[in-house]
């Protein structure tokens, strides 16, 4: 339980986890491990746990188990409340759920927090509380320095999803330099941008940049992008140099040696890059969370389209019985899908990867030579799983958008693609 503790205790917002075949011993040791102490959080963040469900996933957890983490969390002084929610005055409260549309029982806690000094009802507190960040972009811009840093870590794993935040963190702060020029010439702000001005600082934004700068760097170091990744990064490479080079040749025709100086470290430090690019080979895509569970599900639906193809109606009570659940794992699948996207990920990937694991929930083909994970009946490539358990998806799905011309920098590519 200490792996499971651990992780429910670094959370820095709301969160889900799975208890499938918790035990009465089990929940006591998390809610102990997890709960004893206050979380080291200014705001309120729900913390959910998944305690029973429909059909297709009542088998993992007993039927007792939503009263027995009740039960765990009593134990430690948490209360029952109905009506808990995500603000401070909920702390040490948890609530049970039956959640119809996912089909799935939650018991849902509200942590102790602020590192035990829970903040006393007094006239300094008079102000609504605030929920907090409502998506990973708004999450991504407001949190700052080390639950920064865990975020990217946590949620962040591919080069395209690293790129996109670094997009969005250069929008951000061009967009509070323009509200910054507004305020100098005294121009009314509108609620929306004050609400903006007042989230973070240009300054905070910039010392994010250096850090998802470095890790993208870092993961064409290591070779860590996908194919459509690889090519993407090496057209923009090549308009860069392109425009790199035409700007050295003017500040050298102008007699400006610094500036060529610095167009010409901007240049060596793109072609190691370049170089690196070319040497290293394309990664897959990673699996989806619910990679397993989401590959049977469609390898019953399979099975259920065929029975109703062959049989057109004239059907026995135990097919009847497995037509019946259509709806059901139709609903499943939906939410096994939706939990298991990455943060910013590019539709066109996250669609990649579904269907990578529907292709590998396929039936191998009975015909024709041999190969791996198995086609599926709609064609298309195959979509195994490599020795590091990344799926094996060919493209790779797109990545961000192409860098913009400015002013280059010598510490690595990206403030270079800048």
């Amino acid at each position: 339980m200490a792996s499971l503790a651990g992780k429910v205790r670094k959370t820095g917002e709301s969160d889900e986890w799975d208890l499938a075949n918790f035990d009465q011993a089990k929940c006591n040791d998390l809610c102990k491990a997890a709960f004893s102490e206050p979380f080291a959080l200014s705001t309120m963040v729900r913390l959910s746990f998944v305690v029973g469900g429909g059909k297709l996933v009542r088998q993992k957890y007993s039927d007792d188990l939503p009263k027995v983490m009740m039960g765990a969390l009593s134990a430690i002084g948490y209360k029952d409340d109905e009506s808990a929610a995500i603000n401070k005055e909920s702390g040490g409260k948890f609530k049970y759920q039956h959640d119809t549309n996912k089909n799935l029982k939650f018991v849902h806690v509200f942590p102790l927090i602020g590192g035990g000094a829970a903040a006393e009802g007094g006239e300094e507190e008079e102000e609504e509380e605030d929920e907090g960040p409502k998506s990973p972009e708004e999450a991504l811009m407001v949190f700052e320095g080390e639950d920064f840093e865990r975020l990217v870590n946590t949620h962040l794993k591919t080069y395209s999803q690293l790129k996109r935040l670094l997009d969005m963190l250069k929008a951000r702060v061009v967009k509070l330099e323009e509200i910054e020029a507004k305020m100098i010439k005294m121009v009314t702000l509108s609620a929306e941008e004050q609400k903006l001005f007042d989230s973070i600082a240009a300054d905070a934004l910039k010392v994010k940049m250096k850090f998802v700068g470095v890790k993208l760097q870092g993961m064409v170091d290591d070779g860590k992008l996908t194919s459509a990744e690889k090519t993407a990064l090496m057209e923009q490479l090549e308009s860069k140099l392109e425009t790199v080079e035409v700007e050295r040749a003017k500040a050298e025709a102008e007699g400006k040696a610094k500036k060529v100086t610095a167009m010409e470290a901007s240049r060596d430090v793109m072609l190691k890059t370049k170089s690196v690019l070319k040497d290293c080979t394309a990664v897959g895509l990673p699996p989806l969370r619910y990679n397993d569970e989401i590959r049977k599900l469609h390898a019953k639906m399979r099975s259920l389209l065929q029975i109703e193809k062959e049989k057109k109606g004239h059907y026995t009570m135990d097919e009847l019985k497995k037509i019946g659940e259509k709806t059901e794992i139709e609903e499943a699948l939906g939410e096994y899908q939706s939990r298991s996207r990455m943060w910013l990920e590019d539709d066109g990937v996250f669609q990649e990867r579904l269907d990578a694991c529907k292709r590998s929930s396929a039936p191998p083909k009975k015909t024709g030579g041999g190969g791996g994970g198995g086609a599926s009946s709609g064609g298309g490539k195959g979509g195994g799983y490599s020795a590091g358990g990344f799926q094996t998806v060919s493209g790779s799905g797109k990545t961000a958008a192409k860098a913009k011309s400015g002013g280059p920098a010598t510490k690595n590519a990206f403030s270079a693609l800048g």
